[in-house]
């Protein structure tokens, strides 16, 4: 009989998957792994100290229960770095001869240790050859790594972030973890290149190149939030569910098809485990931040063919705004099922519900200069009866068949059903005043369906001679996306802007919900192949092109568009120099269709948007540290742009627009990841980004205001010798030059000056399953405006100082 069919009913699983601690243990290795996979896969809480090579591959394998061979003169006068982590065996197996020049490969069920001479003599090394934190599923979880050693966000060819032509930033597992980066603001925030603009506390924009990112894929499938109210809907994702995000920098159009040239976030899943595992965290922190996540992974049968994992998280929180509270519940279940030796599906579920009461969604004003008024961070002109409370619900769906050439076969799907309901205010100036203001309230009720489904088929080819690699697939997304709200023409509240303590405004009691409806479908699909090709051993030429049909349409009449056949190209060039550098060159194309009027009631034209890019990325110390320089140009023309208001009184009263001259980013991008040594993890980049009008009456302004020239971001983590070696430290530090905001027209300047922030953390491992965590962000209470919006609203302050401590047991 099939292990599938001595499956017990799915309600007993779940509940195995997630109550029964107890079955833990007894629970059995995944047994249609091949062995290497399975060595791969399990992960041992390792304690070996700094010693002679010899005697630490004996407690090595003492304790991995794996026989390792080597030549005992390979090892003469070699000492092992300390190690004492949970990880896998290869993975602490690479941490242990970490900068001696000895590698090692799997044959048969035996580590073959062998030194660069062995490799010169031409010793043949077994198919499986290991090295460093690599893994060919590219999962982080484990690795206690800050570098990846791949990522197919970019073309979803089998690439190395080495091998990728284009700028390529993830964040690890670990690094979300050292760094407390509860969400995607927080990851965003840290990583290089990004810049997270806040119009309202949950609707988070995040800026790339000059441009802002248009969409968040979710394992590859990509997910709209472009819509000026999708974060009014969509909940911020939570990453306790997701092992890494990945960022590919510049136009991604191959795999999203529409968007701005700015950046592609793909976020990744955590998946099941072949052997057992229990992640329990509790923490408190700054303004009652209070949060349990409980992680449960494991096989669900005997034969370990079925498996699960299941996420839960709680946390309810105050903030640093006076009014604004925030509760949020996150339920993650995920199966994955082997069909056969070469077939696996996986089904998946995720819930999210956030209650965010005091919303404040207007943020601050200025003087009409521009400058600010002396305001503290706490302050919020938010009526207490504000409110955005969010409901997600996401299914998601895929089945990979591997053919015995190397082909794959994958079919995904996901879709999401966000709704929401919306009572907020913004401020705005009274006429022929200084500083008083009136409270504009607003209710809206919000519903977004977004359904996705990509198909590809991968695998290597032999011409010429040569191995080379190929894609071909095709994509379908929907994004039906609606709201219905209103106004209170009654309400009059007006107040005194320098008198904030008398601020507390009635809540209003006439908001007609039905005054406002709005509705706008996109129906985007594309067909794409990409292909890498080895023109000599050391020189790869990658191209792909997508054809993309795409459709909107709204409720406004004319804003319809249609657009048939869309070609998108890729191209990249990537010569290996030695063993460590490579250099490359891409050119990468995006369109973006756009739903704004002309002056005859006509839909502009799509924008379209290119990326040049010439880099270098280097790999060192068995690969377990990356580095990379880039120089890019990222050009989008045609974007909408408003008419002046004495344009718009003879053409269109009711607003229209045109297409602005093309706007170019130029820029350099640095970065570096990974382990300096077995003990020291690090991450940083630099980037610099010139955005300007380069034609039309605009012709040299700055185009982007919203994100800095001048970005650099570095994080690290350091393991401390000796009898403190179980006690971890680190932190980060993110400095920013100036944003200034100005607009066409208007006579405002709206300045914030360059800072710097600073974050420390500090673990302490009380014994292998135990550990605590403390984290403190913003370490000199730095006051600083981290978004500039106008003189009515959308200043939002950043953070003040604040900690977290968190309990950790792992099982």
């Amino acid at each position: 009989m099939s292990p599938l069919h001595r499956l017990t009913p799915l309600a007993s699983l779940v509940m195995r998957c997630t109550l029964n601690l107890k079955t833990l243990p007894r629970l059995s290795l995944l047994v249609a792994l091949p062995f290497a996979a399975q060595v791969q896969a399990q992960t041992i809480s390792f304690a070996i100290p700094a010693q002679p090579m010899t005697s630490a591959l004996q407690a090595f394998g003492q304790q991995s229960k794996l026989q390792v061979l080597y030549n005992p003169q390979d090892l003469q006068g070699l000492n092992s770095t300390a190690l004492n982590s949970n990880l896998s065996p290869t993975a602490a197996l690479a941490v242990l001869l970490g900068g001696t020049g000895l590698s090692f490969s799997m044959q048969d069920e035996t580590l073959v240790l062998v030194s660069k001479r062995d490799n010169a003599a031409g010793l043949e090394l077994g198919a499986t050859t290991i090295s460093g934190f690599n893994s060919d599923s590219g999962t982080t979880e484990g690795t206690h790594a800050y570098s990846a050693g791949k990522s197919a966000t970019a073309t979803k060819l089998p690439m190395s972030l080495r091998e990728t032509p284009q700028s390529v930033t993830v964040v690890t597992r670990q690094r979300m973890n050292d760094q407390g980066m509860k969400n995607l603001d927080d990851v965003m925030q840290n990583a290089t290149g990004i810049t997270v603009v806040k119009n309202g506390a949950e609707r988070s924009l995040y800026m790339s190149r000059g441009q802002q990112v248009d969409s968040l894929q979710i394992d590859g499938i990509p997910t709209n939030f472009a819509n000026a109210y999708s974060m009014d809907a969509l909940a911020k994702p939570t990453t306790d569910i997701y092992d890494r995000v990945e960022i590919v920098r510049g136009a991604t159009g191959l795999m999203e098809g529409a968007g701005n040239p700015s950046a592609s976030i793909n976020m990744v899943r955590k998946r099941p485990t072949a052997t057992p595992q229990a992640l329990i965290e509790t923490s408190v922190g700054s303004w009652d931040d209070y949060k349990t996540m409980v992680d449960l992974s494991s096989p669900l049968n005997e034969e370990g063919t079925i498996r699960g994992r299941t996420v839960l998280t709680y946390n309810n929180a105050n903030s640093y705004l006076d009014t604004a509270k925030k509760e949020n519940q996150v339920f993650y279940s995920i199966i994955e099922a082997d069909l056969t030796e070469n077939t696996m599906a996986t089904l998946g579920f995720t819930y999210q519900k956030d209650r965010n009461s005091g919303y404040d969604w207007s943020g601050l004003p200025t003087r009409a200069n521009g400058s600010f008024y002396p305001l503290s961070r706490s302050t919020s002109l938010t009526g207490k009866w504000n409110h955005l409370d969010k409901h997600n619900t996401t299914v998601f769906a895929d089945v990979q068949h591997y053919f015995d050439n190397d082909w794959k076969l994958v079919v995904a799907a996901n879709q999401t059903w966000a709704k929401s309901d919306f009572l907020g205010n913004f401020t705005q100036r009274v006429a022929g005043t200084t500083d008083s203001f009136r409270l504009q309230p607003r209710h809206f009720r919000y519903n977004d369906t977004q359904t996705g489904v990509d198909t590809y088929l991968s695998g290597p080819f032999q011409l010429l001679g040569k191995q080379h690699d190929f894609v071909i697939g095709s994509n379908v997304r929907v994004d039906d996306f609606d709201y219905h709200g209103g106004n209170d023409t009654t309400y009059n509240y007006v107040f005194d802007i320098n008198d904030p303590g008398s601020f507390d405004p009635p809540k209003p009691t006439a908001l007609n919900v039905a005054k406002w409806k709005y509705n706008q479908t996109q129906k985007q699909a594309g067909v794409y192949a990409a292909g890498r090709f080895s023109l000599t051993d050391s020189t790869k030429l990658i191209l792909g092109s997508r054809v993309s049909w795409y459709k909107s349409n709204s409720l406004v009449k004319g804003s319809e568009f249609t657009k048939n056949g869309e070609v998108t190209p890729y191209a990249g060039l990537v010569q290996e120099l030695n063993e460590n550098f490579s250099a490359y060159a891409s050119y990468t194309e995006i369109f973006k269709p756009q739903n704004n009027l002309d002056a005859s009631g006509t839909a502009l034209k799509p924008m379209t948007g290119s990326n040049y890019e010439l880099g270098l990325k280097g790999e060192f110390l068995d690969k377990r540290l990356t580095t990379a320089i880039a120089l890019f140009q990222s050009d989008q023309t045609g974007r909408a742009e408003a008419l002046s208001d004495a344009e718009a009184e003879t053409v269109c009263p009711n607003g229209c627009y045109r297409a602005s001259e093309k706007v170019r980013n130029r820029g350099i991008d640095l970065e570096i990841n990974g382990a300096l040594t077995a003990d020291w993890n690090v991450s940083g980049g630099y980037t610099y980004t010139q955005s300007k009008y380069i034609a039309g009456a605009q012709k040299g302004d700055d185009y982007s205001a919203s994100a800095p020239r001048h970005l650099f971001k570095i994080a690290t983590d350091y393991r401390l010798p000796g009898v403190l070696n179980k006690t971890r430290v680190g932190g980060s530090v993110i400095t920013q030059s100036k944003m200034t905001q100005t607009e066409v027209g208007e006579d405002y300047k709206i300045q914030q000056g360059g800072y710097t922030l600073t974050n420390l953390h500090a673990i302490y491992e009380i014994n292998k399953n135990l550990e605590v965590q403390y984290n403190l962000d913003n370490v000199f209470d730095k006051k600083y405006i981290q978004t500039t919006g106008n003189p009515n609203y959308w200043n939002v302050y950043g953070e003040p100082r604040n900690f977290n401590l968190a309990l950790r047991a792992k099982f």
